[in-house]
């Protein structure tokens, strides 16, 4: 365990160089690194130093300003609050470090310590001080006490109230007892890198995070982080069709994603393992909308992010770190519209064979089912019965297994597919409107009517079991599916329940494999 004190730290910037290290060292997780509640109390506060002073120079501008006006002035200040100024601050250093709380006990104990002014408290002329400090003390030996398989190291400069580390003054040296071959001390951060990290040379390190960070997982990633985090009420700008500016809100789906460029590498090899934090922009294309009410439409984006990361095997999740605002690709980078290209032609080939499946929309069990129920009631001494009823609803329906709401989707799409890379475009409204049609089908319908009327008839003898035609039926359409495809050829295509274990295959790989 790692124990920072204040001193060491001095005003941590939270996305500099010495916090990247201090989140490899405890993604690493062959170190745990931390500080005293107190410690995480002084960081915030002097963040907070200034805030109260620059908000009463502020209120003071505007009341002088408000003097000369002749009208009144319509700007005004929100009120100081400093304590979400601080809890602010907590949230950012919590998320940099593990925090030790300090006990009621502890903060007893060190106010009884600061009032004798013995170390680590001191007397200051007429009166003591220090009782931040004893806190700090007590509470890693509290720690040391209640984790007794654990080492600490403790980094401060504060010689003159903590010692050199080698002799503690007395009563310190009491607290100790025990406990003196477990703790050891540092002085400053320089001497935590060299101690835990290896800095792994620049080039090694962009090399080898562009080869981590344009994995397909990776780039998976990212898509879903995407439709996470990505999402404004006032809007990103964006390159829309005919790469026009646009404006959009939100991803409706996962877009697809390509690394433009990595900078900014730094790698340390942290108990045998390479870990890197870099700035990544990726380029992202997808379906986006402007509001819940607006139409769907692709849009282009670059999005510029800080990841932590690690090389070792079956490691392949960076950690976000920090992410700007996304914004419209450079129409003139060469580099950047070419990927883009190559985005737009991945996204229309998914769409194209994505609607070729879907012109087989109703399932061969669906037909033989249907096929198999007709032709039994209508065997049946049952005239103007309940299952006579079903019987024409059945014969009625056969028709709109074949025109149903996805073929003719499918029909408009192709008609639109030579108009454009993204023909899904013009028919994701009708899409969403005929969502519920596309799960259940005239045949299920039925069948969960002739469900209900079964107690009325009396065809045990005549009509062999619901449940066996229907498995039956569901045997051979899972086994061989017959579909024609768009020249009138019957095709066989066999599909496995094992499809979720498919390997994964990378969107870029040659044609046969995304076909496979």
């Amino acid at each position: 365990m790692i124990i920072f004190d204040t001193n060491a730290l001095n005003l941590l910037p939270p996305e500099g160089p010495r916090a990247d290290i201090i989140r490899k060292l405890r993604q690493s997780k062959h170190h745990r690194v931390a500080v005293p509640w107190m410690v995480l109390e002084e960081m915030a506060a002097h963040q907070a130093k200034f805030y109260p002073d620059k908000h009463q120079a502020v209120v003071s501008t505007l009341e002088k300003l408000r003097n000369v006006l002749p009208w009144e002035l319509e700007s005004s200040l929100e009120p100081l609050d400093l304590e979400r100024f601080l809890d602010h601050w907590r949230g950012v250093y919590g998320e940099i470090f593990e925090v030790i709380e300090t006990s009621g006990e502890v903060a007893r104990k060190a106010l009884a310590r600061e009032a004798m002014a013995l170390p680590p408290a001191k007397r200051a002329k007429d009166h003591s001080e220090g009782a931040r400090d004893v806190a700090i003390w007590f509470s890693i030996l509290e720690f040391l006490k209640e984790n007794p398989d654990e080492n600490v190291c403790f980094v401060t400069n504060n010689t003159s109230d903590f010692g050199d580390g080698t002799v503690f003054p007395y009563p310190m040296n009491e607290d100790l007892r025990g406990l003196e071959d477990r703790l050891t001390r540092l002085t400053d951060f320089d001497q935590v890198v060299s101690r835990f990290t290896k800095e792994v040379s620049g080039k090694d390190a962009e090399v080898a995070a562009g080869e981590l960070l344009k994995s397909l997982s990776v780039r998976g990633l990212v898509a879903q982080t995407a439709v996470e985090v990505l999402s404004s009420p006032t809007g990103f700008v964006g390159l829309g069709p005919a790469d026009a500016a646009v404006e959009w809100r939100e991803w409706l789906a996962s877009p697809e994603v390509e690394l433009l460029s990595v900078t900014d590498v730094t790698g340390h090899e942290i108990g045998g393992d390479v870990w890197y934090t870099a700035n990544a922009k990726w380029l992202l294309y997808g379906l986006a909308a402007d509001g819940p009410d607006a139409a769907a439409r692709y849009v282009a984006c670059v999005w510029e992010m800080k990841v932590l990361f690690s090389a070792r095997d079956g490691d392949e999740t960076p950690t976000l770190l920090k992410t700007r605002e996304p914004s419209a690709p450079d129409t003139s980078d060469t580099t950047s519209m070419e990927i883009l290209q190559r985005l737009k032609e991945r996204v229309a080939g998914l769409s194209r064979r994505a609607f070729r499946n879907l012109r087989v929309g109703v399932s061969p069990a669906d037909r033989l089912f249907a096929q198999q129920l007709s032709t039994s009631l209508s065997k049946l001494d049952i005239a103007n019965g309940p299952a006579q009823r079903l019987a024409e609803q059945i014969a009625a329906s056969q028709a709109d297994l074949f025109t149903g709401p996805v073929q003719k989707l499918a029909q408009q799409l192709a008609a639109n597919q030579m108009k454009a890379l993204d023909p899904v475009q013009r028919l994701a409204e009708q899409i969403a409107a005929s969502r519920a049609d596309l799960f259940i089908s005239p045949v299920q319908k039925l069948a969960r009517q002739l469900a209900a009327n079964q107690p009325k008839l009396d065809i045990a003898a005549f009509l062999p079991s619901v449940a066996d035609t229907l498995a039956a039926s569901m045997a051979v359409g899972v086994g061989n599916l017959s579909a024609t495809d768009e020249e009138g050829e019957s095709k066989q295509r066999s599909f496995s329940a094992a499809d979720d274990d498919e390997p994964e295959i990378d969107p870029d790989a040659p044609g046969d494999a995304r076909e496979d």
